[in-house]
C-alpha cells in the first residue's frame, strides 16, 4: 500500500510513519508533505497514493484547500488535535477523523477499516436504483395544507406517533406520513436515518462530536428543542454516508 502523509510538523509526521510501519511493514510512504502549496506541486506530477493520511492546519493554510484545488480521489484518514473540524472532514474523501496524539490501536483499526471499504466498494455488485426522490411534500399548516420542497427541509423528527418536518427557517409542520415512509421517499444521498426518530438532511448538520458509548452527537441549523444523536449501531452506515 502506498501512503502520502501531510504533515507540517517533523516529529508527529516521522511518528506517523514509525507507527505505520509497524503495523504494516509493507506499506510505503511515498512523500511527507508540509503544506497545501507543495502538496498541489507533489500531486500535479505524481499519481494518487491509495491512502492519505493529513493534517489539517498546515504552515501555509487548511488542507482543505488542497481538496478544493485538485481532484483526488485516494481516501483520507485526517490526523489533528482538534475536533471541530470532523464534519468539514467527512464532506470530503474522509473514512476516519483521529485526534493527536495518535493511539496505536485506534491507527491500527483505522487501516483495517480502509481495507474493508475498499474490498467492498471494488465487490459490491450495482444496486436497482430506487424511484426518483420526492421533490416536494404537502404538510398540514393551521387548518389547511401547505407545499413544502424537498430543499428546504432540514431534517423529519417523531414525536408521539407523529411525524413532524422541520425548514431550515425554523418551521415545524406536521407530515402524513411515517419515519420509515419518508426515509424512502427522500434522496439518499442528502437524507440520512440517524435514529429511530430522526432522519436529517446533511445541510442542517453544522458539528458532529464524539459522545459516550460509541454514538455521535450532532448540532442541527435550526437547533433540534432535544438533543441529537447518531444511534450507535447506525454510526458506521453514518459516517459512510457523510463520506459518500
Amino acid at each position: 500500500m502506498n501512503v502520502v502523509i501531510i504533515e507540517d510538523e517533523f516529529f508527529s509526521a516521522e511518528k506517523l510513519r514509525i507507527l505505520l510501519q509497524q503495523i504494516d511493514p509493507s506499506l510505503e510512504v511515498m512523500a511527507v508533505l508540509p503544506s497545501v502549496e507543495k502538496a498541489v506541486s507533489w500531486f500535479s506530477t505524481h499519481p494518487e497514493p491509495d491512502l492519505i493520511f493529513s493534517d489539517i492546519q498546515l504552515e501555509d493554510q487548511e488542507s482543505f484547500a488542497l481538496f478544493e484545488r485538485l481532484a483526488i480521489d485516494a481516501p483520507i484518514i485526517y490526523t489533528t488535535a482538534y475536533d471541530q473540524y470532523a464534519i468539514q472532514a467527512f464532506k470530503q474523501n474522509s473514512i476516519d477523523y483521529l485526534l493527536k496524539p495518535i493511539n496505536p490501536e485506534e491507527l491500527r483499526a483505522a487501516l483495517k477499516k480502509y481495507e474493508y471499504l475498499s474490498q467492498r466498494f471494488v465487490s459490491k455488485n450495482p444496486e436497482t436504483p430506487k424511484s426518483d426522490p420526492k421533490e416536494r411534500f404537502m404538510v398540514r399548516k393551521g387548518n389547511g395544507f401547505t407545499v413544502v420542497k424537498a430543499q428546504d427541509i432540514a431534517y423529519f423528527k417523531s414525536d408521539q406517533k407523529l411525524s413532524f418536518l422541520i425548514t431550515f427557517d425554523g418551521q415545524k409542520l406536521l407530515v402524513d406520513a411515517t419515519l420509515e415512509e419518508l426515509t424512502e421517499q427522500v434522496d439518499a444521498r442528502r437524507f440520512n436515518r440517524i435514529s429511530r426518530n430522526r432522519l436529517v438532511c446533511i445541510d442542517s448538520i453544522q458539528k458532529i462530536h464524539p459522545h459516550f458509548n460509541g454514538r455521535l452527537k450532532l448540532e442541527l441549523i435550526p437547533a433540534d428543542e432535544e438533543e441529537v444523536y447518531v444511534s450507535r449501531d447506525r454510526v458506521q452506515a453514518f459516517k459512510e454516508w457523510i463520506n459518500s
